[in-house]
């Protein structure tokens, strides 16, 4: 067998199927593989610690048949010495990407986590959320740093700084244990991440809410909110026609808040709420997966109040409450609920507080909470024992039936 030459591994034609390889005379194992649609190509085979290996030496025309026979000689030497070039090769390559990654800042990791995580698996709203506490907090301090760089004390600093809002310090910190969790996984360890630096730091306590209506901020509320619309209008000064149409933009949050107040359903949901979501005849609210915060359907029975919001609101397009443009809902209700609360004289009231109001009534009122929890779309029972201690009030008016003997 003659050695292979340039002119030869010019000339050699492709086999009819698959792949082909022609050995050199001189140099063991080393050859050029031919395939079937004329690709070409220098490897070597070799056998080391017991199995065969075939390294790719590179493509003809990079390669000419006498710089691929050198490069040949030099894998084989290193053969001879019991290295492997394929694992040497490998380990080269582990390490270019360690060195790369080790010099991308948190700008880059909070790029990359926002395009391959947050927005292909959160909802739009969490997203958003996550983007603002880049922009605010977690980029103003961290976003030149390099990411293997990021240390413990680094991230338990950051999260000291914000002790004053103890909440949201706490989705700060989770959102650097995720972004770093993504980044340490695979094998290549492309961004040098060989440890969480936001583990192990301990969160603040965070106090839950116990803020809701009593029945009488509810009737300051509904009065306040069926005066809204013309007040709001009649403030505007713009056109007839253009108060007209303010009008009705008014009366369309003001039922937005209306269905969660009588529903407990959360603002967005009421906000992405579309007619086909709802059965009439058997009076069913069906919430799609992607709008509800646990990711799933759920099929809400509707109380007669809610029936009778639902049949008095204007077909206006698919959505129950449509924004300005075309085939869109509206996007917040923030300034219209500012508003109706200070009118009825809610302090400190938030929109989702209508939603433990709808909870806590009910739970006053002797429903169980597996019920409520059903109601509220909650999948663990914890979350809805936050109610349970207003379920001693039915059980105190029972036990004040019992006769007066002492």
């Amino acid at each position: 067998m003659a050695n292979l030459t340039q002119t030869f591994c010019k000339r050699v034609s492709p086999p009819p199927a698959g792949n082909r390889i022609h050995y050199d005379g001189g140099l063991r194992g080393f050859g050029l593989r031919v395939t079937s649609k004329g690709a070409k190509s220098f490897v070597l085979n070799y056998w080391i610690h017991g199995r065969e290996r075939r390294y790719t030496i590179g493509q003809m025309g990079v390669w000419t048949a006498e710089t691929a026979r050198s490069e040949a000689q030099r894998l084989r030497a290193l053969v001879d010495r019991g290295e492997d070039p394929f694992v040497i090769e490998q380990a080269q390559k582990q390490q270019a990407i360690e060195d790369e990654g080790r010099q991308r800042t948190m700008r880059d990791l909070a790029d990359y986590y926002l395009a391959n995580h947050a927005e292909v698996h959160k909802r739009p709203r969490s997203v958003v959320e996550d983007k603002a506490m880049l922009g605010t907090i977690i980029l103003p301090q961290l976003g030149q740093m390099r990411v293997s760089s990021v240390t413990n004390r680094d991230v338990s600093e950051l999260h000291a700084t914000l002790k004053g809002t103890p909440y949201r310090a706490n989705r700060v910190l989770a959102l650097l244990h995720k972004m770093f969790s993504f980044a340490a996984v695979g094998d290549d360890n492309e961004w040098g991440v060989t440890r969480n630096p936001a583990a192990g730091i301990s969160r603040f306590h965070e106090e839950k809410r116990e803020r809701w209506l009593s029945e009488e901020e509810f009737e300051r509320l509904v009065a306040a909110m069926q005066e809204y619309p013309d007040r709001s209008a009649a403030e505007a000064d713009v056109s007839e026609k253009q108060r007209e149409f303010l009008r009705k933009e008014a009366r369309r949050a003001m039922n937005a808040i209306r269905l969660t107040v009588v529903t407990g359903c959360r603002k967005g949901e009421a906000l992405t709420a579309k007619w086909t979501d709802f059965d009439f005849v058997r009076g069913v609210w069906t919430k799609p997966s992607h709008h509800t915060k646990q990711k799933r359907v759920e099929h809400v029975p509707l109380n007669e109040q809610a029936l009778a919001l639902l049949e008095s609101l204007p077909r206006d397009g698919e959505y129950l409450f449509p924004g300005r443009r075309k085939d869109a809902h509206l996007t917040d209700l923030k300034g219209p609920w500012a508003k109706v609360s200070e009118s009825a004289k809610l302090s400190g009231v938030r929109i989702h507080d209508l939603r433990h109001s709808f909870a806590s009534h009910l739970v006053s009122s002797g429903v169980s909470l597996p019920i409520v929890g059903k109601l509220l779309g909650h999948t663990q029972p914890q979350t809805t024992a936050r109610y349970a201690h207003l379920a001693d009030n039915p059980l105190r008016e029972a036990a004040n039936r019992f006769p007066v003997v002492l």
